[in-house]
């Protein structure tokens, strides 16, 4: 244990304390001969050994207590008081001292006993918490813990780095940094940076600064007044960064925002957004805008949270405000274990987003949804309270909107009856709807659906399954649609009248005679074994048609049941695969081919026909599935159709996703779909997408390509370069979209500096009528 001494007896006994080993063996040597008032020199080491330090305690005047180490110790000064002992410590070679939450090293320091001010030089580091300063001098009172540091680079939080020629300590938590640069950059010269004259710091508050220059490595960039940025890691109120950008569409612009806490469970965010003058789509001028935005953030307890996004603008050439509101709402904390969800997405009109929406993938954006819902889920029984609405563009004049006010759905899994072999599922619900397809096409109708069905599963053999399901749908609308056989002159499209529904179905499922074999494969890299499974399935659907299926207005797909009296014969052949070096039963298929044709055992309801019906079958296309799965992340499915009728190739399609890496793939789908009957394309499809890192934890790529091949068009592109360093981010993003005659073209570059956010918005884009 260090030895402790009182006021009056720590200077006489320092030679006492001085000799004291903090590992074996005594510290200093018998050196018979000192100069006046130094301590036993420290004897030579070897080269190879580090040098062995003099460790201490001190007492200061007001009590307080230093402890530390250092290759030599001088007491040198009269106490000007009378009082016993030097005034002053000399400390050197590799000192390093401790009071307190500070922790001073540095290759020289001088300990004043009264006043308590340390001088400290050559590679001082000064350490108090989380923050740090490096230079060549300090200056510090122990007492007050302010002072200054000369040539200074350090950090006084996390990720918040500064330099400057000469930084005071003024406060507890205040830093004035004098020819001082400021970033979230580490290095001497960092990636970017803030320079100014001075720089004034508050920990857990903002670094201020007037007539700064914004810098990339050394080069300034711009010059702004003022600015303010938060130094903290928490959640404190205050200006945010401003955020400078330009579009060809609004001219420049500037954004600024005010952040405000509001307790430790609310706050709130206020945006003004300045506009120069562009020229937003269908308008002609080069008005000023304004805009003003509030995001509300929440989180009351654990289970709920949630934000309010609201943007208001006002548009000078069409003298019309503008706006777009989005509420996002989670609680799983509700009352009998009820879990609630809430989502808001609502504008003043579809062209807001190609107007005003910066997300080059939102600009084309032609539907809006919003819902809410309060489920729970008990044993095999769930319940579902929704509100919904769903509101698409069709053309530039024409939605159609449709709402659910509300459904309230309750559902049984497969559950067994008793002691029977029996199974029951049920899915039943009630809806209030609301259509607006136009003047003559509104209605708000009640609805009502209960679809129960009882499953027998026959295990005949360990190599044959049989599965029969019987149940009935009944559906009844309190709206429905005019007969069209019927003249009414009227144009509307709803007859104010009530309709019921009961359709039985069956269903029946054979499985077998499976047949299988399996593989050994010693020594193989992949794979250890391999299960080649035959299995013949033959499935059967029946649904009673309903006469009167032209007259149910169409919502979902409760109400869009066709009669259906077909089979389904097919031939599955599965390869399963287990990992080499796996113990257990860890096999998983990685390939099947499924052969399979539908059959109507309705003989008025042929599946394939000529245009003028004088060719008829009642076998569907003979159709081919191919799976092949080598991987977790690699995929690859192709699928043809074949017309038995017209000897023909009506359908194919081709996807396929390839991992690469953890994280990076590429995605392809080709659809092809034409006339087996003449040969006449009906469409010819292709996208690819990419996600792919060209260089690890910096630059990435994603791209998403939608071709039609059959009209050579191009109906969408959309391409993301990202680049990402250790404290900013850039990306460039370019964007290709077609309504009809209308091709929209975006780009957009993007800067975002850490700890700030988006610092540079940069968008464009034009419109071309072909």
């Amino acid at each position: 244990m260090i030895p402790a001494f009182s006021r009056g007896s720590l200077w006489r006994g320092s030679l006492v304390l001085l000799a004291w080993m903090a590992v074996g063996g005594p510290v200093f040597g018998q050196t018979p001969a000192q100069p006046p008032g130094e301590l036993p020199a420290v004897p030579a080491v070897p080269a190879s050994e580090p040098p062995r330090l003099n460790r201490f305690e001190l007492l200061l005047d007001d009590g307080g207590t230093v402890v530390g180490a250092a290759g030599r110790v001088e007491l040198r000064g009269e106490r000007p008081d009378g009082q016993e002992g030097p005034a002053k410590a000399i400390l050197s070679g590799g000192v390093e001292i401790l009071y307190q939450d500070v922790k001073i090293t540095a290759d020289r320091i001088e300990l004043d006993r009264d006043t308590e001010d340390v001088v400290a030089t050559g590679g001082v580091v000064f350490d108090q918490g989380p923050r740090r300063l490096v230079g060549s001098r300090l200056e510090l009172n122990l007492e007050t813990k302010l002072g200054a540091v000369d040539d200074v680079t350090g950090f006084v939080s996390t990720d918040y780095f500064f330099a400057g020629s000469h930084v005071a300590k003024t406060g507890e938590n205040t830093y004035r940094i004098d020819d001082g640069r400021f970033s979230s950059c580490e290095g001497e010269s960092p990636a970017w940076s803030f320079r100014a004259k001075r720089i004034v710091v508050t920990v857990d508050g903002y670094a201020k600064a007037r007539s700064a220059s914004f810098r990339v490595r050394k080069a300034p960039l711009f010059y702004l007044p003022y600015v303010a940025w938060p130094v903290n890691q928490g959640r404190t109120s205050g200006l945010l960064m401003p955020k400078p950008g330009y579009s060809s569409r609004r001219g420049a612009t500037l954004g600024l925002g005010y952040f405000q806490t509001l307790g430790r469970s609310y706050d709130t965010t206020f945006h003004v957004d300045f506009f120069g003058g562009g020229a937003p789509r269908g308008s002609a001028g080069n008005g000023k805008y304004f805009g003003l935005g509030n995001e509300f953030r929440y989180r009351p307890s654990q289970g709920t949270a949630g934000q309010l996004q609201a943007y208001f603008i006002h548009d000078p050439e069409l003298d019309d405000l503008r706006w777009k509101i989005r509420l996002d709402h989670e609680s799983n904390d509700l009352p009998l274990g009820f879990r609630g969800v809430i989502q808001v997405d609502e504008v003043s009109d579809f062209a807001f987003f190609q107007d005003y929406e910066r997300r080059v993938d939102r600009n084309s954006q032609r539907q809006l949804y919003s819902f809410g819902f309060v489920s729970k889920n008990w044993g095999h029984q769930s319940l579902n309270i929704q509100f919904d609405s769903r509101e698409t563009l069709l053309t530039s004049d024409r939605t159609i909107t449709q709402r659910q006010l509300p459904e309230v759905e309750y559902k049984l899994r497969s559950t067994r009856l008793g002691k029977t072999p029996l199974y029951l599922q049920m899915r039943s619900s009630v809806h209030l709807l609301d259509v607006d397809r136009g003047a003559q096409a509104n209605s708000t109708y009640g609805r009502a659906d209960v679809f129960p069905e009882v499953t027998l599963p026959i295990r005949a053999r360990p190599w044959m399954s049989l599965s029969l399901t019987a149940g009935g749908r009944f559906t009844w609308w309190q709206d429905s649609l005019r007969d069209p056989q019927a003249s009414s002159g009227s144009g509307e499209l709803f007859a104010g009248e009530g309709l019921s529904r009961f359709v039985p179905n069956a269903e029946a499922e054979i499985v077998g005679p499976t047949f299988s074999k399996i593989f050994d494969n010693p020594g193989g890299k992949n794979w250890s074994k391999f299960k080649h499974v035959i299995e013949p399935r033959f499935t059967y659907a029946f649904f009673e048609d309903f006469v009167d299926q032209d007259r149910v207005p169409i919502f979902d797909e409760v109400d869009n049941v066709r009669g259906s009296n077909i089979g389904r014969v097919a031939l599955v052949n599965r390869l399963l695969a287990k990992p080499a070096g796996e113990s257990g039963d860890g096999a998983r298929e990685i390939m099947s081919f499924e052969l399979y044709q539908d059959v109507s055992l309705d003989s008025t309801v042929p599946l394939q026909a000529s245009r003028d019906r004088s060719l008829e079958r009642q076998q569907g296309p003979l159709t081919g599935l191919f799976r092949y799965n080598p991987s977790r992340r690699t995929t690859v499915k192709a699928e043809v159709g074949y017309s038995t009728l017209f000897s023909a190739i009506e359908e194919t399609s081709l996807s396929a996703t390839f991992g690469i890496g953890s994280s990076d793939n590429i995605g392809l789908r080709w659809a092809r779909r034409l006339s087996a009957e003449d040969g006449i394309v009906r469409n010819d499809q292709v996208r690819l997408s990419t996600q792919l890192t060209l260089v690890p934890r910096r630059l990435t790529f994603s791209s998403q390509v939608n071709y039609d091949i059959e009209r050579a068009v191009l109906q969408f592109q959309r391409h993301i370069l990202s680049f990402q360093g250790s404290c900013y981010g850039l990306s460039i993003e370019s964007g290709e979209y077609r309504r009809g005659d209308l091709v929209d073209r975006e780009f957009r570059f993007l800067v975002t500096l850490k700890n700030v956010g988006t610092f540079l918005d940069i968008t464009g884009g034009a419109s071309e009528t072909l």
